[in-house]
């Protein structure tokens, strides 16, 4: 049975982001292909719940808070960090700690001059800093390649593909994969639906997809949320985030 959960998250941001046309510059998976300009600082703060399985096998991961800091350092290069408090329940199985901490770059590529596309590449470098039994016990790695296009003054899409490989239970690793689509309803209000998913070492394909909505109250304040299902398979999340 699918169970909305409510959602709440609390963050600040300081300095002005000048994002793209289309405001949603954070869908709830796919990563955005702006880059911060330079000495910008945008501190991100989420909360996501997850279920999936069966009902005798059910697993449910709720993370909380999820912070991400990034940080433009100029010429077209962006430095993140992210760490987040995670609890997961599998009956009879209930632990929660910290998750492994997670160093990032992004960096611009190409960025076209009418100033409505935008490709970079992010890559991310997962240390076995987290608690027992949350911890992958691994470094790992994930690299994307990210782009974005206006297509009009409302709307825009953004899509990512790449590769990750830092879960414990993997030695090939995956493909990975997400394209949204958000339209600007107003100044303030936006909804976007995605699609997203995971070819398991190559070989099996688990597939999802979310729908939300974001209010941009200022320059330098949004709130998200947005509530998915698996397309084939046992899942549902809810995540709210503010930016």
């Amino acid at each position: 049975m699918i169970r909305l959960l409510f959602i709440f998250i609390f963050l600040c941001l300081s300095g002005l982001i000048h994002a793209q046309t289309s405001f949603l510059n954070r869908p709830s998976k796919t990563e955005s292909a702006v880059v911060l300009g330079k000495g910008v600082f945008q501190l991100e703060a989420t909360y996501e719940s997850e279920q999936s399985g069966e009902s005798d096998e059910r697993e449910k991961e709720t993370l909380f808070p999820g912070l991400l800091f990034s940080y433009g350092l100029g010429w077209g290069v962006e430095l993140r960090i992210a760490a987040q408090y995670e609890r997961f329940k599998s009956s009879p199985v209930q632990i929660s700690g910290f998750t492994d901490l997670d160093l990032g770059a992004k960096i611009k590529l190409l960025k076209a001059k009418n100033q409505k596309s935008e490709v970079s590449i992010i890559s991310h470098l997962f240390m076995p800093t987290g608690s027992n039994g949350i911890s992958n016990e691994r470094y790992g790695n994930e690299t994307l390649l990210l782009a974005w296009h206006e297509l009009s003054d409302k709307v825009g899409i953004e899509y990512n593909i790449g590769y990750s490989n830092f879960e414990i239970d993997t030695d090939v690793g995956n493909f990975i994969y997400s394209f949204v689509i958000d339209y600007e309803i107003n100044e303030v209000i936006g909804v976007f639906g995605e699609t997203y998913g995971e070819l398991i070492e190559f070989e099996e394909l688990e597939a999802s997809l979310d729908l939300g909505i974001a209010f941009q109250f200022a320059d330098n304040f949004e709130l998200e949320l947005a509530a998915g299902t698996g397309i084939n398979q046992r899942l549902f999340f809810t995540l709210v985030g503010l930016s």
